[in-house]
């Protein structure tokens, strides 16, 4: 190998060394102008989050907090729990009706209790909405079955003086359960159903005359004439009309409606009752039972439901299987009847329905 000249060794070296700086400055200039193109783009982001913030700052911000809201200082609502189509002293065997129901004394007996315990339940639950301030108990009537027909002499559980005994003290349990349990007063109108009459016709001009729950209506009137917080008012016609918070609601048993099992259901026929007895007495709304069927007509009307239930007659004309009910109405000043809604006794047969496929 020829000897190097020492001064050639020298200047390769330097070389060597500023190709190394240079190749370090380039590598650190791409990673300046990276940053840079960030910088860049950060800024833009920032100037154009700025002019958003400009262009909205006399509009109302999005997403403010929401101002607690106060608890109502309403006057107040009307609730109205109808005892209708009780018939407590008939027998239902379940073999009858295809296993839709069971019924009997005992069963009347828990059902009605179920039903006093269920009212009171539910003012709680109005009462966080609005606060009650009435509390109505009309006894719409076929609260016994009687003897109209003659197979019920055959299979009722009790005779109809039996069944007065039995409904009066069914009744003031559970009136005195709500006197014990609020401090409302309870107003109880009552009319007289078609089943508790003494005669085998029905009467017109002397149906309360002849009625063995106008009876018991006049006893409980009498048993609590001397609390001032029941007032019972028994009527002596079909109808039995009361001012309810400034609404006037006709309270009624329901067989006054001529009703055939037609394909536009009960409705028809009701609205045209209504409308011909509104010619001579307006009302507000009309709460009605004897059909053993819960149905809301907004604003206008309802149909409460039976606390005796799915029966052998209800299998024999057709009628629709509705579970025992009996209903929670409650009624506001200003705008009528708010809610309406069926108050079920019996627990539900669903899950069985469902386990046994069908």
């Amino acid at each position: 190998m020829p000897k190097r000249n020492p001064q050639e060794l020298i200047t390769e070296a330097d070389s060597a060394a500023n190709d190394i700086a240079l190749a370090k400055a380039k590598a650190e200039a791409v990673q300046w102008k990276a940053k840079h193109r960030e910088a860049v783009a950060s800024a833009v982001a920032a100037e154009r989050q700025l002019d958003a913030m400009l262009v909205m700052k006399n509009k109302p911000p999005v997403g403010r907090t929401l101002p607690i809201l106060k608890r109502s200082k309403s006057a107040g609502v009307a609730v109205i729990a109808p005892a209708t189509d009780w018939h407590v002293e008939e027998q239902i065997d379940p073999a009858a009706v295809n296993g839709k129901n069971n019924f009997n004394l005992a069963e009347a007996e828990n059902r009605i209790n179920r039903f006093y315990f269920k009212v009171l339940e539910l003012i709680d639950w109005q009462n966080s909405l609005a606060p009650v301030v009435e509390l109505w108990h009309p006894l719409l009537g076929n609260l016994m079955s009687g003897f109209l027909h003659e197979e019920l002499a055959e299979t009722n559980s009790l005779s109809p003086t039996e069944a007065c005994v039995f409904l009066r003290e069914m009744l003031s349990s559970g009136i005195d359960l709500w006197l014990n349990n609020t401090k409302l007063p309870i107003f109880c109108p009552c009319t007289v159903g078609n089943h508790g009459r003494t005669t085998q016709k029905m009467r017109i001009k002397t149906s309360c005359r002849n009625s063995f729950e106008w009876l018991l209506y006049k006893t409980l009137e009498k048993q609590y004439e001397k609390n001032r917080r029941v007032v019972f008012q028994v009527c002596h016609g079909y109808h039995n009309i009361q001012e309810i918070v400034g609404r006037k609601v006709r309270f009624h048993h329901g067989d006054g409606l001529r009703y055939q099992g037609g394909v536009g259901g009960l409705s028809i026929p009701v609205n045209k009752a209504i409308a011909q007895w509104n010619k001579s007495t307006p009302v507000d709304f009309d709460i009605f039972g004897h059909w053993h069927t819960f149905s809301w007509n907004y604003n206008n009307w309802i149909s409460c439901g039976s606390l005796m239930g799915f029966s052998e007659y209800s299998l024999s004309i057709k009628a629709d299987y509705q579970a025992p009910t009996q209903t929670f109405i409650v009624l506001d000043r200003n705008y009528g009847v708010t809610s309406a809604l069926p108050v079920f006794l019996v627990p539900s047969n669903r899950k069985v329905r469902e386990e046994s496929g069908k």
